[in-house]
């Protein structure tokens, strides 16, 4: 296919200009997160700095996995910012997944905000910590932040890039094939979350090892065991869904299945507060958790219930996928492999 015929084939049309465009703003976002970055490394200094004893210095060591997703983020944007600008078939492919994976957790986010935390802000004001009237305006202009980022931001990202004429762009300016187009998209996406949990729960070293486990909270030692475990089970699931073994969607399965039953059964008996207070948050902080009105009890298990459902029924979905193969049958599964990367059609 010429570069003529991707413009003006009444099928597929060029979008490499918006490719560009979106390329930009993904870029000019990851540079947000930097500054967010900056903006936190700053304010530990004149935290630490600060002469007035009624400003608490911040926690360093609770403050480094903040620092570290931003600049995870950072990195993201601006590497999938490159790759769309360049029109590779990674970046869109990763850009389509990830955003799919931000919409639902958006959605999530903002149905929690508005049905379990209704009066935060409320609860802010009656504690002195703002005024009603400045409390009131907070509440709507962080629904508003939500909507803009968490929803309609990777909405649009969605939208885009799952576009058959996006794809066609891609596969004219990369036709070369690339790893992103050796597994499905919705594999792909739970692979990327598998392999975000396994590094995310690298932050649990920061707080002491505390983890939910069957009745109890572990920490020290035995946390440790527990959670570099549980990293290399992630990590295990990640590779092995992208492979797609079916041993790692089995995994993937009981990981989830293990995961929901061991947190049913210690929050059941264990106070969300023991399982802060063994983290080592700072009293301040656990004070102001508490006068925000976090969800608790029957709330937090009906909002756990529901994600393991989701979650649970999408690996569901992705198994038809996971079909044992033969070394003879390569060229076919690479055939009908291609069916399933195309995300737009």
């Amino acid at each position: 296919m010429t570069d003529e015929q991707v413009t003006q084939s009444p099928e597929y049309k060029d979008r490499k200009a918006w490719l560009v465009a979106f390329g930009i703003l993904e870029i000019i976002f990851g540079g947000f997160c930097a500054l967010g970055v900056v903006l936190i490394i700053l304010s530990m200094m004149i935290s630490s700095s600060s002469q007035i004893s009624s400003v608490a210095p911040m926690n360093a060591r609770m403050m480094i996995p903040s620092v570290l997703i931003y600049v995870m983020l950072s990195t993201w944007f601006i590497c999938m910012g490159i790759g769309s600008i360049r029109a590779r078939r990674w970046a869109r492919a990763l850009i389509l997944v990830s955003s799919w994976i931000g919409l639902v957790c958006g959605l999530s986010g903002l149905i929690t905000m508005l049905l379990i935390m209704p009066d935060m802000f409320g609860k802010m004001a009656g504690a002195g910590q703002m005024p009603q009237g400045f409390a009131v305006v907070m509440k709507y202009v962080m629904i508003g932040f939500m909507i803009v980022f968490y929803v309609i931001i990777p909405g649009v990202l969605v939208l885009f890039y799952r576009s058959k004429h996006v794809k066609a762009t891609c596969e004219f300016w990369d036709p070369q094939i690339r790893w992103t187009d050796k597994c499905p998209l919705p594999v792909l996406a739970s692979s990327l979350m598998f392999g975000f949990w396994a590094i995310s729960m690298l932050q649990v070293g920061f707080y002491g090892w505390a983890i939910p486990f069957f009745g109890s909270i572990l920490t020290g030692i035995s946390g440790a065991v527990v959670s570099l475990a549980a990293i290399l089970l992630f990590a295990y699931a990640a590779w092995g869904s992208y492979k797609l073994s079916i041993k790692a969607w089995w995994c993937s399965l009981l990981l989830i299945v293990t995961w929901a039953i061991s947190m049913g059964i210690t929050f059941s008996s264990v106070s969300i507060w023991d399982y802060y207070e063994k983290m080592g948050l700072p009293e301040q902080q656990l004070d102001m958790i508490k006068q925000i009105g976090m969800p608790q009890g029957s709330s937090m298990a009906l909002l756990g219930g529901l994600w393991v459902i989701v979650l649970v029924g999408y690996l569901v979905y992705t198994k038809r996928y996971f079909v044992p193969i033969s070394e003879q049958d390569d060229a076919l599964y690479e055939d009908e492999i291609a069916k399933y990367t195309g995300g737009g059609e």
